[in-house]
Protein backbone atom coordinates (compact mmCIF):
# COMPACT_ATOMS: atom_id res chain seq x y z
CA UNK A 1 0.00 0.00 0.00
CA UNK A 2 1.31 3.46 -0.90
CA UNK A 3 1.77 5.68 2.09
CA UNK A 4 0.48 9.22 1.79
CA UNK A 5 2.59 12.08 3.03
CA UNK A 6 0.79 14.66 5.10
CA UNK A 7 0.84 18.16 3.69
CA UNK A 8 3.61 20.23 5.19
CA UNK A 9 5.30 23.52 4.43
CA UNK A 10 9.07 23.67 3.94
CA UNK A 11 10.97 26.88 3.50
CA UNK A 12 13.31 27.43 0.58
CA UNK A 13 16.95 28.05 1.45
CA UNK A 14 19.41 29.98 -0.67
CA UNK A 15 23.14 29.42 -0.85
CA UNK A 16 25.78 32.10 -1.25
CA UNK A 17 25.98 31.53 -5.01
CA UNK A 18 22.21 32.06 -5.45
CA UNK A 19 21.14 28.39 -5.70
CA UNK A 20 17.72 27.60 -4.24
CA UNK A 21 17.51 24.45 -2.06
CA UNK A 22 14.69 22.46 -0.47
CA UNK A 23 15.10 19.45 1.84
CA UNK A 24 13.25 16.20 1.11
CA UNK A 25 11.12 14.31 3.67
CA UNK A 26 13.36 11.72 5.36
CA UNK A 27 10.81 8.88 5.40
CA UNK A 28 10.04 9.40 1.72
CA UNK A 29 13.73 9.26 0.80
CA UNK A 30 14.18 6.03 2.81
CA UNK A 31 11.14 4.40 1.20
CA UNK A 32 12.70 4.80 -2.25
CA UNK A 33 16.19 3.96 -0.98
CA UNK A 34 17.56 7.36 -1.96
CA UNK A 35 21.14 8.13 -1.07
CA UNK A 36 23.67 10.79 -1.78
CA UNK A 37 24.00 11.05 -5.56
CA UNK A 38 20.68 9.30 -6.30
CA UNK A 39 18.93 10.86 -9.32
CA UNK A 40 15.63 12.67 -8.80
CA UNK A 41 13.65 13.57 -11.90
CA UNK A 42 11.94 16.95 -11.91
CA UNK A 43 9.12 17.92 -14.22
CA UNK A 44 6.82 20.91 -14.26
CA UNK A 45 3.09 20.38 -14.68
CA UNK A 46 0.91 22.68 -16.74
CA UNK A 47 -0.35 24.32 -13.53
CA UNK A 48 3.22 25.23 -12.48
CA UNK A 49 3.64 22.55 -9.80
CA UNK A 50 6.95 20.68 -9.71
CA UNK A 51 6.81 16.89 -9.50
CA UNK A 52 9.70 14.92 -7.94
CA UNK A 53 9.92 11.41 -9.38
CA UNK A 54 12.49 8.93 -7.99
CA UNK A 55 11.46 6.14 -10.39
CA UNK A 56 11.05 7.91 -13.73
CA UNK A 57 13.32 5.48 -15.59
CA UNK A 58 12.02 2.32 -13.90
CA UNK A 59 10.20 -0.06 -16.25
CA UNK A 60 7.44 -2.22 -14.78
CA UNK A 61 5.81 -5.31 -16.26
CA UNK A 62 2.47 -5.77 -14.49
CA UNK A 63 1.02 -9.25 -14.56
CA UNK A 64 -2.25 -10.90 -13.53
CA UNK A 65 -3.36 -14.47 -12.91
CA UNK A 66 -6.77 -15.60 -14.15
CA UNK A 67 -8.64 -18.77 -13.31
CA UNK A 68 -10.37 -20.60 -16.17
CA UNK A 69 -14.08 -19.81 -16.09
CA UNK A 70 -17.10 -19.23 -18.32
CA UNK A 71 -16.14 -15.55 -18.63
CA UNK A 72 -12.46 -16.19 -19.32
CA UNK A 73 -12.54 -14.44 -22.72
CA UNK A 74 -13.99 -11.27 -21.16
CA UNK A 75 -11.43 -11.34 -18.36
CA UNK A 76 -8.51 -11.72 -20.78
CA UNK A 77 -9.83 -8.80 -22.83
CA UNK A 78 -10.29 -6.67 -19.69
CA UNK A 79 -6.75 -7.48 -18.52
CA UNK A 80 -5.40 -6.48 -21.92
CA UNK A 81 -7.31 -3.19 -21.85
CA UNK A 82 -6.04 -2.48 -18.32
CA UNK A 83 -2.43 -2.68 -19.53
CA UNK A 84 -1.23 -6.00 -18.11
CA UNK A 85 1.80 -7.30 -20.00
CA UNK A 86 1.70 -10.86 -18.64
CA UNK A 87 -1.59 -12.76 -18.31
CA UNK A 88 -1.38 -16.17 -16.68
CA UNK A 89 -4.37 -18.46 -17.23
CA UNK A 90 -4.58 -21.33 -14.74
CA UNK A 91 -6.83 -24.39 -14.88
CA UNK A 92 -6.90 -27.86 -13.28
CA UNK A 93 -6.16 -29.11 -16.80
CA UNK A 94 -5.53 -27.14 -19.99
CA UNK A 95 -7.83 -28.92 -22.43
CA UNK A 96 -7.97 -28.57 -26.19
CA UNK A 97 -11.27 -26.69 -25.90
CA UNK A 98 -9.74 -24.23 -23.41
CA UNK A 99 -6.81 -23.59 -25.77
CA UNK A 100 -9.25 -22.90 -28.61
CA UNK A 101 -11.04 -20.32 -26.45
CA UNK A 102 -7.78 -18.64 -25.50
CA UNK A 103 -6.54 -18.56 -29.09
CA UNK A 104 -9.81 -17.01 -30.29
CA UNK A 105 -9.52 -14.08 -27.90
CA UNK A 106 -5.76 -13.70 -28.55
CA UNK A 107 -6.52 -13.36 -32.27
CA UNK A 108 -8.57 -10.24 -31.43
CA UNK A 109 -5.71 -8.55 -29.55
CA UNK A 110 -2.81 -6.82 -31.29
CA UNK A 111 0.62 -7.72 -29.91
CA UNK A 112 -0.47 -10.63 -27.70
CA UNK A 113 1.19 -14.04 -28.06
CA UNK A 114 1.07 -17.34 -26.17
CA UNK A 115 4.64 -17.69 -24.91
CA UNK A 116 4.30 -20.66 -22.57
CA UNK A 117 1.98 -23.61 -22.13
CA UNK A 118 1.92 -26.33 -19.47
CA UNK A 119 -0.71 -28.88 -18.34
CA UNK A 120 -2.14 -26.33 -15.85
CA UNK A 121 -1.01 -22.91 -17.12
CA UNK A 122 -1.04 -20.81 -20.27
CA UNK A 123 1.03 -17.61 -20.31
CA UNK A 124 0.08 -14.71 -22.57
CA UNK A 125 2.37 -11.74 -23.12
CA UNK A 126 1.79 -8.42 -24.84
CA UNK A 127 5.00 -7.86 -26.81
CA UNK A 128 4.00 -4.40 -28.03
CA UNK A 129 5.30 -1.58 -25.84
CA UNK A 130 2.95 1.35 -25.29
CA UNK A 131 5.66 3.88 -26.16
CA UNK A 132 6.01 2.27 -29.61
CA UNK A 133 2.39 2.96 -30.61
CA UNK A 134 1.47 6.69 -30.59
CA UNK A 135 -2.32 7.12 -30.18
CA UNK A 136 -2.60 9.40 -33.21
CA UNK A 137 -1.02 6.79 -35.47
CA UNK A 138 -3.47 4.12 -34.28
CA UNK A 139 -6.39 6.52 -34.65
CA UNK A 140 -5.40 7.42 -38.22
CA UNK A 141 -5.26 3.76 -39.19
CA UNK A 142 -8.62 3.13 -37.55
CA UNK A 143 -10.13 6.04 -39.50
CA UNK A 144 -8.75 4.80 -42.85
CA UNK A 145 -10.29 1.36 -42.30
CA UNK A 146 -13.61 2.72 -41.03
CA UNK A 147 -13.89 5.21 -43.88
CA UNK A 148 -13.23 2.45 -46.39
CA UNK A 149 -15.84 0.26 -44.72
CA UNK A 150 -18.49 3.01 -44.84
CA UNK A 151 -17.71 3.79 -48.47
CA UNK A 152 -17.91 0.15 -49.56
CA UNK A 153 -21.07 -0.59 -47.57
CA UNK A 154 -22.87 2.32 -49.24
CA UNK A 155 -21.42 1.45 -52.65
CA UNK A 156 -22.61 -2.14 -52.38
CA UNK A 157 -26.06 -0.80 -51.50
CA UNK A 158 -26.09 1.52 -54.53
CA UNK A 159 -24.85 -1.27 -56.85
CA UNK A 160 -27.01 -3.79 -54.99
CA UNK A 161 -24.05 -6.16 -54.84
CA UNK A 162 -25.28 -8.64 -52.25
CA UNK A 163 -22.23 -10.93 -52.51
CA UNK A 164 -19.72 -8.18 -51.71
CA UNK A 165 -21.97 -6.76 -48.99
CA UNK A 166 -21.88 -10.14 -47.26
CA UNK A 167 -18.09 -9.86 -46.93
CA UNK A 168 -18.08 -6.50 -45.12
CA UNK A 169 -18.41 -7.86 -41.57
CA UNK A 170 -15.08 -9.71 -41.69
CA UNK A 171 -13.25 -6.41 -42.31
CA UNK A 172 -14.71 -4.90 -39.13
CA UNK A 173 -12.55 -7.15 -36.94
CA UNK A 174 -9.35 -5.20 -37.70
CA UNK A 175 -11.04 -1.97 -36.58
CA UNK A 176 -12.06 -3.65 -33.32
CA UNK A 177 -8.46 -4.82 -32.77
CA UNK A 178 -7.14 -1.28 -33.26
CA UNK A 179 -9.80 0.07 -30.91
CA UNK A 180 -8.79 -2.38 -28.17
CA UNK A 181 -5.13 -1.44 -28.67
CA UNK A 182 -5.88 2.27 -28.40
CA UNK A 183 -7.97 1.84 -25.25
CA UNK A 184 -5.13 -0.20 -23.70
CA UNK A 185 -2.61 2.51 -24.55
CA UNK A 186 -4.77 5.38 -23.29
CA UNK A 187 -5.44 3.62 -19.98
CA UNK A 188 -1.71 3.01 -19.60
CA UNK A 189 -1.04 6.71 -20.22
CA UNK A 190 -3.60 7.77 -17.63
CA UNK A 191 -2.22 5.36 -15.01
CA UNK A 192 1.40 6.15 -15.83
CA UNK A 193 2.07 9.91 -15.96
CA UNK A 194 5.71 9.20 -16.82
CA UNK A 195 4.69 7.55 -20.07
CA UNK A 196 2.22 10.29 -21.00
CA UNK A 197 4.96 12.86 -20.50
CA UNK A 198 7.35 10.92 -22.74
CA UNK A 199 4.74 10.85 -25.51
CA UNK A 200 3.72 14.48 -24.81
CA UNK A 201 0.05 13.56 -24.37
CA UNK A 202 -2.17 15.22 -21.77
CA UNK A 203 -5.08 13.63 -19.93
CA UNK A 204 -7.46 15.78 -21.99
CA UNK A 205 -5.87 14.37 -25.14
CA UNK A 206 -6.46 10.85 -23.79
CA UNK A 207 -10.13 11.61 -23.24
CA UNK A 208 -10.53 13.07 -26.75
CA UNK A 209 -8.73 10.14 -28.39
CA UNK A 210 -10.94 7.70 -26.50
CA UNK A 211 -14.15 9.44 -27.60
CA UNK A 212 -13.02 9.81 -31.22
CA UNK A 213 -11.97 6.17 -31.41
CA UNK A 214 -15.33 5.10 -30.02
CA UNK A 215 -17.21 7.19 -32.59
CA UNK A 216 -15.10 5.82 -35.46
CA UNK A 217 -15.69 2.27 -34.26
CA UNK A 218 -19.43 2.96 -33.98
CA UNK A 219 -19.45 4.21 -37.58
CA UNK A 220 -17.83 0.97 -38.72
CA UNK A 221 -20.46 -1.02 -36.80
CA UNK A 222 -23.23 0.92 -38.55
CA UNK A 223 -21.54 0.27 -41.91
CA UNK A 224 -21.67 -3.46 -41.16
CA UNK A 225 -25.39 -3.16 -40.39
CA UNK A 226 -25.93 -1.30 -43.68
CA UNK A 227 -24.21 -4.15 -45.52
CA UNK A 228 -26.30 -6.72 -43.65
CA UNK A 229 -29.46 -4.83 -44.60
CA UNK A 230 -28.35 -4.93 -48.23
CA UNK A 231 -28.03 -8.71 -47.96
CA UNK A 232 -31.45 -8.90 -46.28
CA UNK A 233 -33.04 -6.98 -49.17
CA UNK A 234 -31.47 -9.33 -51.71
CA UNK A 235 -34.50 -11.60 -51.72
CA UNK A 236 -36.96 -8.68 -51.81
CA UNK A 237 -35.81 -6.96 -54.98
CA UNK A 238 -33.80 -3.92 -56.02
CA UNK A 239 -34.29 -0.34 -54.92
CA UNK A 240 -35.89 2.19 -57.27
CA UNK A 241 -33.26 4.02 -59.41
CA UNK A 242 -34.28 7.37 -57.93
CA UNK A 243 -33.53 6.07 -54.44
CA UNK A 244 -30.13 4.60 -55.35
CA UNK A 245 -29.19 7.93 -56.94
CA UNK A 246 -30.09 9.73 -53.71
CA UNK A 247 -28.00 7.23 -51.71
CA UNK A 248 -25.03 7.76 -54.05
CA UNK A 249 -25.21 11.52 -53.44
CA UNK A 250 -25.37 10.91 -49.70
CA UNK A 251 -22.35 8.63 -49.84
CA UNK A 252 -20.27 11.25 -51.65
CA UNK A 253 -21.17 14.07 -49.28
CA UNK A 254 -20.79 11.91 -46.15
CA UNK A 255 -17.31 10.69 -47.14
CA UNK A 256 -16.18 14.28 -47.82
CA UNK A 257 -17.48 15.40 -44.43
CA UNK A 258 -15.88 12.42 -42.64
CA UNK A 259 -12.49 13.18 -44.19
CA UNK A 260 -12.72 16.89 -43.37
CA UNK A 261 -13.75 16.13 -39.78
CA UNK A 262 -10.65 13.98 -39.25
CA UNK A 263 -8.40 16.62 -40.79
CA UNK A 264 -9.86 19.17 -38.38
CA UNK A 265 -9.42 16.85 -35.40
CA UNK A 266 -5.75 16.16 -36.13
CA UNK A 267 -4.83 19.73 -37.07
CA UNK A 268 -7.10 21.52 -34.56
CA UNK A 269 -7.67 24.08 -37.30
CA UNK A 270 -10.78 26.20 -36.80
CA UNK A 271 -11.12 26.77 -40.56
CA UNK A 272 -11.19 23.04 -41.19
CA UNK A 273 -13.76 22.64 -38.45
CA UNK A 274 -15.97 25.21 -40.20
CA UNK A 275 -15.45 23.39 -43.49
CA UNK A 276 -16.34 20.06 -41.87
CA UNK A 277 -19.56 21.55 -40.48
CA UNK A 278 -20.47 22.84 -43.92
CA UNK A 279 -19.84 19.45 -45.54
CA UNK A 280 -21.78 17.71 -42.77
CA UNK A 281 -24.74 20.01 -43.48
CA UNK A 282 -24.53 18.91 -47.13
CA UNK A 283 -24.67 15.26 -46.08
CA UNK A 284 -27.71 16.01 -43.90
CA UNK A 285 -29.47 17.60 -46.88
CA UNK A 286 -28.59 14.54 -48.95
CA UNK A 287 -30.08 12.35 -46.21
CA UNK A 288 -33.28 14.39 -46.25
CA UNK A 289 -33.43 13.80 -50.01
CA UNK A 290 -33.25 10.03 -49.36
CA UNK A 291 -36.17 10.29 -46.93
CA UNK A 292 -38.25 12.33 -49.39
CA UNK A 293 -37.52 9.92 -52.24
CA UNK A 294 -38.34 6.93 -50.04
CA UNK A 295 -41.71 8.48 -49.24
CA UNK A 296 -42.47 8.88 -52.95
CA UNK A 297 -41.40 5.33 -53.88
CA UNK A 298 -42.33 3.51 -50.69
CA UNK A 299 -44.53 0.99 -52.49
CA UNK A 300 -41.67 -0.09 -54.76
CA UNK A 301 -39.10 -0.24 -51.95
CA UNK A 302 -38.29 -3.43 -49.96
CA UNK A 303 -39.56 -3.26 -46.34
CA UNK A 304 -35.99 -3.82 -45.02
CA UNK A 305 -35.09 -0.32 -46.25
CA UNK A 306 -36.85 1.12 -43.18
CA UNK A 307 -33.89 0.09 -41.06
CA UNK A 308 -31.42 1.83 -43.39
CA UNK A 309 -32.97 5.24 -42.74
CA UNK A 310 -32.17 4.85 -39.04
CA UNK A 311 -28.60 3.70 -39.80
CA UNK A 312 -27.97 6.70 -42.06
CA UNK A 313 -29.17 9.00 -39.27
CA UNK A 314 -26.83 7.26 -36.83
CA UNK A 315 -23.62 7.72 -38.84
CA UNK A 316 -24.43 11.41 -39.40
CA UNK A 317 -25.00 11.83 -35.65
CA UNK A 318 -21.61 10.21 -34.94
CA UNK A 319 -20.02 12.57 -37.45
CA UNK A 320 -21.62 15.55 -35.68
CA UNK A 321 -20.22 14.39 -32.34
CA UNK A 322 -16.75 14.07 -33.86
CA UNK A 323 -16.77 17.61 -35.22
CA UNK A 324 -17.91 18.90 -31.83
CA UNK A 325 -14.70 17.45 -30.33
CA UNK A 326 -12.47 19.68 -32.47
CA UNK A 327 -10.65 22.06 -30.13
CA UNK A 328 -8.98 24.81 -32.17
CA UNK A 329 -5.40 25.56 -31.13
CA UNK A 330 -5.00 28.92 -29.35
CA UNK A 331 -3.37 31.65 -31.42
CA UNK A 332 0.36 32.17 -30.79
CA UNK A 333 1.18 34.70 -28.11
CA UNK A 334 2.58 37.98 -29.29
CA UNK A 335 5.35 39.63 -27.34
Amino acid sequence: MVKKLSVEVRKIQRTADGTYMLSLPKNWAKRFNLKRGSPIYLRERSDGCLVLDPEYAVEVSPEITLKASERLEDRILSSYLLGYELILVQAPRVTEELMKRIKRVVARLIGVEIIEESPQTVVLQCLLKASASPPEKILRRQYVLSSSLCRDALSHLVDFDVEKAALVRARDEEIDRLYFLLVRLLRSLILNPRLSEKLNISLIDCLDYRLIASLIENMADEAVKIAESTVAMGAEGRLPPELTQAIASFQESFQAAFEEAMRALFSKDERLQTSALRKKAESQRALEKIKETFTLYQQQTPPAFYNLIFLFDQIVDYLTDMIDLVTPSPPPKTS
